[in-house]
């Protein structure tokens, strides 16, 4: 091993010992089984840079480590890890969909034109020049340079339904579900295929190693609790279509892996009921909707809300959680040094930066601490 990535990897486990990471992995257990709190509800502070990041391997990997040991001191749930990152071809590429960059948008190009093409779909592959082929060489690379000591984050990749959209286009693909359901469900079948058995590469891949959420590329699922799915185009469709061409492809993930986390952006909530009925659902990040739009659309404490507020609001956001007997796994923004409008670099703290955050860290334990 590296010299230098050795001494780092000591440095974490220094400022993370196993009783702390068993501790903050027993607070997430008991959120995510619906139990009493272990002290107090686990949280996390915001990253301190983008983690969607395609520098390359060797940068990216001293980047994590970095991070880890700069947030060493804080007090809260983080378990020190590498997130590979988010191209939205990472699917589509199984199928032979070439990648398209336009500065930082990653998507594909559609190689689906009509049914035909849908019919003469591939199945899909996981070999050399895919994009799946790379995030797999990239979560061996992560864990052969630090020696099976530094966990690896399953890749955020879209769920079945939005893997179809980028190879035919979503009006294309609608059309199909309503006027050839035959096609869309056979298409829907490769695709769903596609990514359990990405899904399952990275797991074999990684073993112990593997964390099973994308959601956040900071936070923690136990095992056990299921995939986690990127199902965006959730703002598109009426409920009765989500039931019809949506549901049976996630219930057959949640199936596979034993429960379903959900992630899509935008306001869904005329879809609340409906997902609170798919198979085994366990959890629903809704990056642009707050606690109180989802407990006024209909969710309960049956989910686990991966959801986030800003320092100033948090507070009353937790008060808000709890006389609602919501179940949330929270990140904290505005928590880090700022200057100019940018976070302060770590070498640039000084006593003042310091006392600022173990104030707020002293808050926020004391909103989540158990009542």
């Amino acid at each position: 091993m590296d010299t230098r990535i050795r001494e780092k990897l000591d440095r974490i486990d220094e400022l993370f010992p196993a009783e702390r990471l068993a501790k903050s992995k027993e607070r997430w257990r008991r959120l995510w089984a619906a139990e009493k709190p272990l002290d107090r509800l686990p949280y996390i502070v915001e990253p301190m840079f983008a983690y969607y990041d395609v520098s390359p391997a060797e940068e990216r990997l001293n980047r994590y480590l970095d991070h880890s040991i700069s947030r060493g001191f804080v007090d809260d749930d983080f378990i020190p890890s590498f997130f590979p990152g988010c191209r939205q071809g990472t699917i589509p590429s199984m199928f032979g969909a070439r990648e398209i960059i336009a500065g930082d948008d990653y998507t594909c190009e559609k190689i689906l034109l009509g049914p035909e093409d849908a019919a003469r779909l591939p199945e899909p592959s996981l070999g050399e020049g895919t994009i799946a082929h790379e995030w797999l060489a990239l979560a061996r690379y992560v864990a052969e340079r630090t020696e099976g000591r530094f966990p690896v984050h399953v890749t955020d990749m879209q769920g079945p339904v939005d893997v179809a959209g980028q190879l035919w286009g979503y009006e294309d693909l609608y059309i199909a579900a309503y006027t050839q359901p035959e096609v869309y469900d056979a298409l829907l079948e490769k695709t769903t295929r596609a990514f359990i058995r990405l899904w399952k590469a990275q797991k074999e891949a990684l073993g112990p190693l593997f964390i099973g959420t994308h959601l956040t590329g900071y936070s923690y699922l136990p095992e056990g609790f299921g995939a986690t799915v990127s199902v965006d185009s959730l703002v598109m469709v009426s409920g009765d279509f989500y039931e019809r061409f949506f549901r049976p492809y996630l219930t057959r993930i949640s199936e596979e892996f034993g429960g379903l986390v959900i992630h899509s952006c935008g306001n869904f909530q005329q879809l609340i009921p409906q997902l609170l009925a798919t198979p085994n659902i366990r959890g629903l990040n809704a990056s642009q909707m707050s606690p109180s739009q989802l407990y006024e659309a209909g969710i309960d404490g049956r989910l686990v809300l991966i959801s986030g507020e800003y320092y100033p609001r948090f507070e009353e956001a937790m008060q808000y959680i709890r006389s609602h007997g919501l179940r949330a796994e929270m990140t904290v923004g505005d928590f880090w040094p700022r200057r100019n409008g940018g976070l302060k670099p770590v070498q640039d703290w000084n006593d003042t930066d310091y006392d600022e955050m173990k104030r707020k860290q002293d808050h926020i334990l004391n909103c989540m601490r158990s009542e």
